[in-house]
C-alpha cells in the first residue's frame, strides 16, 4: 500500500524523510532493505508521507554516496601505495584513527544496544585493522628513534651524509602523493558543500512536495531499484470501496500508527432492565452493526466541536474502517476461499483494500487471522503529531465486548529536522570537508565496505512460501521516529484529544445499552474505572509518553512497554 499525502497546510514529514536518507546512511539502508528488496512487500500507510518520493531520494542518496566513496577510496589507495614508506603518511593515518575513534565507539555502543552480533567479515577486518595500527605505530617509533636512518643515508669517513641514489625517486613519489591528497581534499569539501546546498534548497522549509528531481538513480556499484520504484509510483488499482487492508509481520498489527499508549478492554454481561423486558416496544436492537453505527455517528459529531481543539484540529478528525491480518496466518490459510481477497497472487503484493462485502462480514464475525477495527484519527501540529485510536466491538444476546487501543505517531527525529537550521551561505560544510579529509585513511575501510555492500533479495528455499515477503513491519515514518515529544504542548494535545474522544465513546455505548432496554449498572461500574484511571502529565518537554493513574504504579514507560511494564514483542 502506497503512503499517500493529502495537502494540509505545512506538511513536513516527507521532506524530513527525504533529507534523512542523505543525513543518515543507516536510515537509508533500512528503508531500501524494507521496501525496495521484496517485490511483494506492501508499504503501510502513514499520515503526511509521499512514499514514492522518499524511496526515490533513498536510492539517489545511496548512489551519490557510493560514487563519492569510489573516488575517495581509489585516491586513498593510490596515496598509500605511492607513499607507503613516508613517515608523514603514518602520522596522517594515526591522526585519522584518533579523529575517527569517537564515531567507532558510538557505532559499537549502538550495536551493543541493539543486541546485534558483528558479522565474521567485520571481525576479520577489525583484526586486520588492529594489526595495521600496530605496524604503523612500530614504523613511527622506528623512525623517530633513528633506527631507520641507515635506509635513507650512510655516513662517510668525513662524517658527512651520502644520500642514496633512490632519494630523488622518493621525493617524486612524495610530491605525487601530496598532489593526490590535495585532490582528495577538494573532493571531500566539494561533496560536503554540494550536499549542504542540496539539503538547503530541495528540502528547505516551505519546499513541500513541489521540489523534486535531481541526481542520478544509479552509481558506481549500485543496485537497480528502478522496477521497484515504478511499482510504488503506480496508482493504486484496488477497488475504491471497502476498507484499507494492512498485512503485517511481527507482533504489532497497527503498522504505521507509531507507539502504543495504554489501552483497555471490557467484557460486560448484558441484563435486561426492569422496564426493558417488553419485547413489543420500539426500542432499537442492540447488535454489533447498530452499535458500530451509533458510536461512529457520535464520534463524527466531534468534527463540529471547533472550540475544543487548538486550530480547530477536530474538524479534520476521521473515523474510518480498517482490517488487519498477520502475514504468517494469511499464508497458513491460503487454501481458504476468502484468502484470495487478501492475497490474489503469490508473486504480487497483498491487496491494499478489502471489498465492502467482506468488510461487513468481518465486522460481524471476525476471524482469528483477520480483524476489523474502527480507526479514529486526529492529525495535529501540521501532521507532525498523530493520534490514532482503534476500536473493536462485539455483541451477542448475553455479552458486550469493547476493546480500545490508542497509538501516537510522534515527530520525526530531531537529527533529521536539522535542515531547518542550515543556512545556504554557511561555511560549515568546508570545515566538515576538512575533517572528513583528515579522517580519510581510517575511513578507507568503511568506504570499501560501502562499495562492496550489495542489497539483494533474501534467498528463499524453493517451494517454500515465506510470509515475511508479504507483511510490513514498520512504516517509513516509524523508521525515522522515536517515542519523544519535542514540545510540552504536543504532550498536552495528545492527552486532550484522547480524553475528548474517550469522553464521547463511553457515554455513547452506555446510552445505546439503555436505549436498547439493558441495564447499564455493570457497564457504568467498569467505565468508571477507565475514567478514573486518568492520565496525568509527567516529565520534561522531551520526555517520552508517560501515563499514570490510580490503578498503576506511576512509573514512566519506555517505548515498547505495555501497561504492566513488560516489554512488548516487536
Amino acid at each position: 500500500m502506497t503512503e499517500t499525502s493529502v495537502p494540509s497546510g505545512n506538511d513536513d514529514a516527507t521532506r524530513y524523510l527525504c533529507a534523512a536518507s542523505y543525513l543518515d546512511p543507516a536510515y537509508n539502508t533500512r528503508v531500501i532493505k524494507e521496501f525496495l528488496v521484496e517485490p511483494t512487500r506492501p508499504i503501510p500507510p502513514s499520515p503526511g508521507v509521499d512514499a514514492s518520493r522518499v524511496l526515490t531520494e533513498a536510492v539517489r542518496a545511496r548512489a551519490r554516496r557510493k560514487n563519492y566513496d569510489g573516488m575517495l577510496v581509489l585516491i586513498t589507495l593510490l596515496i598509500l601505495g605511492i607513499a607507503w614508506d613516508q613517515p608523514v603518511l603514518y602520522a596522517w593515518i594515526l591522526l585519522s584513527a584518533v579523529l575517527s575513534l569517537p564515531g567507532w565507539l558510538k557505532a559499537a555502543a549502538q550495536q551493543a544496544e541493539s543486541n546485534t552480533q558483528p558479522s565474521a567479515t567485520k571481525i576479520i577486518v577489525g583484526i586486520l585493522v588492529a594489526i595495521g595500527g600496530l605496524f604503523i605505530l612500530a614504523k613511527l617509533f622506528d623512525y623517530f628513534s633513528g633506527s631507520s636512518s641507515s635506509s635513507s643515508y650512510s655516513y662517510s669517513d668525513s662524517s658527512s651524509y651520502d644520500y642514496s641514489s633512490g632519494s630523488d625517486g622518493s621525493t617524486a613519489r612524495l610530491v605525487v602523493a601530496v598532489i593526490l591528497a590535495f585532490i582528495a581534499l577538494i573532493i571531500t569539501m566539494g561533496e560536503r558543500w554540494t550536499l549542504w546546498q542540496l539539503l538547503t534548497t530541495r528540502f528547505k522549509r516551505g519546499a513541500g512536495q513541489a521540489s523534486d528531481g535531481g541526481g542520478s538513480l544509479t552509481g558506481f556499484l549500485t543496485e537497480d531499484f528502478h522496477g521497484q520504484l515504478v511499482r510504488h509510483q503506480e496508482p493504486d488499482q484496488s477497488v475504491a470501496e471497502g476498507a484499507p487492508l494492512i498485512v503485517y509481520r511481527g507482533y504489532n498489527p497497527f503498522v504505521g500508527s507509531g507507539f502504543r499508549r495504554d489501552g483497555w478492554s471490557m467484557a460486560i454481561p448484558l441484563e435486561r432492565a426492569p422496564d426493558g423486558e417488553d419485547e413489543d416496544d420500539d426500542r432499537p436492537q442492540l447488535t454489533t452493526e447498530t452499535l458500530y453505527a451509533h458510536v461512529r455517528g457520535v464520534l463524527e459529531r466531534l468534527q463540529s466541536s471547533g472550540s475544543l481543539s487548538p486550530d480547530h484540529r477536530l474538524r479534520d478528525l476521521t473515523v474510518t474502517e480498517a482490517v488487519f491480518t498477520p502475514a504468517a496466518e494469511l499464508v497458513d490459510h491460503l487454501a481458504s476461499p476468502e484468502a484470495v481477497k487478501y492475497l490474489p497472487n503469490l508473486f504480487a503484493p497483498p491487496s491494499t483494500r478489502l471489498p465492502q462485502d467482506d468488510v461487513d462480514q468481518l465486522r460481524l464475525a471476525p476471524r482469528e487471522w483477520a480483524r476489523y477495527y474502527l480507526c479514529i484519527r486526529v492529525e495535529t501540529w501540521d501532521r507532525d503529531l498523530v493520534l490514532s485510536t482503534f476500536l473493536h466491538l462485539a455483541v451477542d444476546e448475553t455479552t458486550l465486548y469493547v476493546e480500545w487501543t490508542p497509538f501516537v505517531l510522534p515527530p520525526v527525529k530531531a537529527e533529521y529536522r536539522t535542515v531547518d537550521k542550515m543556512r545556504p551561505d554557511s561555511y560549515k560544510p568546508f570545515g566538515q570537508g576538512l575533517l572528513q579529509w583528515l579522517r580519510l585513511p581510517a575511513g578507507v575501510v568503511g568506504g570499501l565496505f560501502n562499495l562492496a555492500s550489495w542489497i539483494r533479495t533474501p534467498k528463499r528455499q524453493s517451494g517454500v512460501i515465506d510470509p515475511d515477503r508479504y507483511g510490513a513491519k514498520e512504516s517509513l515514518r516509524e523508521l525515522a521516529s522515536v517515542n519523544l515529544f519535542t514540545d510540552y504542548f504536543q504532550l498536552v494535545d495528545i492527552e486532550r484529544y484522547e480524553k475528548i474522544i474517550g469522553s464521547r465513546l463511553l457515554p455513547a455505548i452506555g446510552g445505546m445499552l439503555g436505549e436498547a432496554g439493558f441495564s447499564t449498572a455493570k457497564f457504568d461500574e467498569q467505565a468508571s474505572v477507565v475514567i478514573n484511571n486518568e492520565i496525568s502529565i509527567a516529565g520534561d518537554n522531551s520526555g517520552d509518553i508517560s501515563q499514570t493513574g490510580r490503578q498503576d504504579d506511576r512509573r514512566r514507560r519506555r517505548p515498547g512497554q505495555n501497561g504492566s511494564g513488560r516489554k512488548e514483542q516487536r
